[in-house]
């Protein structure tokens, strides 16, 4: 049966820095009790010992890594001012342009693709004194649930999701501490919940997306994938990055009367795995423990238009976004998978006027939404992150990636969603649990996801490939 206790002590790992979260190595850093170089020294031992396996890596950079903290270092000896995130090894999803680095986007089109400038957020973190230590791998141009060949560190045999896999696994298999994904129908947060990390989709234009390789530009968000909750929260704080915001939390807030936590019952908990379903439901008890209160809610009476696949909005905008997009590629039509260049051809189906009717109906779903959390007096709206563990990996067909039923209605609705960690299911796969809500109010939907994560501690559990 589904619990939610805490990790058994034979799951919680303290051996070196890679085993560490964010929250606990900044402060290491600052002191000097722990080096940049060493910290680097432990991520590229843990790679020699899992990546084979999880292979969540296209490209690996360690000697940008080690510039990176040799320079942290050198500062931090001769008492300089250094950036909040110096001496950081960061990861980045193959789509994010990095000057001198390849960048392919999981294509045979843009494999041998060096670009000549950075990507607006890799200058956040850059400017922050982070090192790049690789590129991870993305389904093909981000436009799929699946990051081939990567492997998910909870059970080799599975998926770790998609399209952001490679960055999930890397996080979860304590190979970097932090990396930044992209989503645009779910992409940050389903591999978080089948990797058992913390995200958050943004809003679009909180992270610039300036040098991302696009998907579908109005669907297209970039976002932090951490270990734990509060690492997001501090990445959120880095000066110079994501559109102001402010009140991202330093630590869980203790009394949660009057927050009110809605469940679109029939939407998002019906049909779902009944271990996922219940994990995900012991975890709701921690916020109600502090004076949450959970409501039943419905949904808009538009549901299943706009979720259709196909006609649905989601479907009609990213097919005609993404035809616009690779326009210039498709004359290598060659060299893109059978599936992918399906899908970007099927935009050629889509007409302007199809493509203004779901825009459309997509204001209005936002709309709703925001009359449902105003009529019940909402915080957020919770639900699973997937309705099932992921799907075994076959190897004698294209892999199969998670269902993004769960993850649609919040990029629709550009809504603030988050992915924290709820627990396992019965084959000690990891469980997500999502947290939605209005943009204006991202900063205190982090809070309730940090006091979940930081209650739960799941954080200190590894995959056993780590143990």
């Amino acid at each position: 049966m589904a619990t939610r206790a805490r990790p058994s002590r034979r799951a919680v790992i303290a051996t070196d820095a890679a085993d560490l979260t964010l929250t606990e190595l900044l402060p290491m850093l600052a002191n000097r009790t722990l080096s940049a170089r060493e910290l680097l020294a432990d991520c590229l031992r843990r790679i020699y010992r899992a990546d084979p396996s999880i292979q969540a890596f296209v490209t690996q950079t360690p000697d940008l890594a080690a510039a990176a903290a040799d320079r942290a270092d050198r500062a931090r000896a001769a008492g300089t001012a250094v950036g909040a995130l110096a001496g950081v090894p960061v990861a980045l999803k193959d789509v994010f342009r990095t000057k001198g680095v390849r960048t392919t986007a999981g294509s045979q089109v843009l494999a041998t693709y060096v670009p000549q400038e950075s990507s607006a957020a890799w200058g956040w973190l850059e400017a922050a004194g982070a090192g790049l230590l690789g590129k991870t791998t993305t389904h093909e141009f981000a436009y799929g649930t699946t990051s081939g060949p990567t492997a998910n560190p909870w059970d080799l045999r599975r998926s770790p999701g998609g399209s952001s896999g490679g960055s999930a696994a890397a996080v979860a298999g304590r190979m970097v501490p932090i990396a930044l994904g992209t989503d645009t129908g779910g992409s940050l947060r389903i591999p978080a919940a089948a990797c058992g990390i913390s995200t958050l989709r943004s809003p679009r234009g909180r992270i610039p997306l300036y040098g991302v390789i696009p998907l579908s530009p109005t669907f297209d968000v970039a976002g932090p994938m951490a270990r734990r909750m509060l690492d997001i929260s501090l990445l959120m704080r880095v000066p110079a990055g994501p559109a102001a915001v402010p009140g991202y939390p330093l630590d869980p807030p203790q009394d949660l009367s009057g927050v009110r936590i809605g469940l679109p019952t029939a939407m998002s908990w019906e049909p779902v795995d009944d271990q996922v379903a219940t994990v995900c439901r012991l975890a709701l008890d921690v916020l109600v423990a502090r004076g949450a209160e959970l409501v039943k809610i419905g949904h808009p009476p538009n549901t299943e238009a706009v979720l259709a696949k196909s006609t649905g909005v989601f479907d009609t905008v990213t097919e005609y976004e993404a035809r616009l997009v690779h326009d210039a590629l498709i004359t290598d039509s060659h060299l893109y998978t059978p599936q992918v260049l399906e899908r970007v051809r099927s935009g050629e189906q889509v007409s302007p006027e199809r493509y203004a009717e779901a825009l459309a109906l997509r204001a209005r779903w936002e709309s709703d939404w925001r009359t449902i959390i105003a009529t019940h007096r909402l915080d957020a709206i919770a639900h699973p992150t997937l309705d099932a563990a992921p799907p075994l990996l076959d190897g004698t067909r294209p892999p199969e990636g998670p269902a993004l039923r769960q993850s649609l209605p919040w990029s629709i609705a550009d809504f603030a969603v988050l992915s924290v960690p709820a627990g396992f299911e019965h084959r000690g796969l990891p469980v997500g649990l999502s947290l939605a809500g209005l943009p204006e109010r991202e900063a205190e939907l982090v809070g309730l996801g940090v006091v979940i994560d930081e209650e739960l501690e799941l954080w200190r559990s590894g995959p056993p490939l780590m143990r």
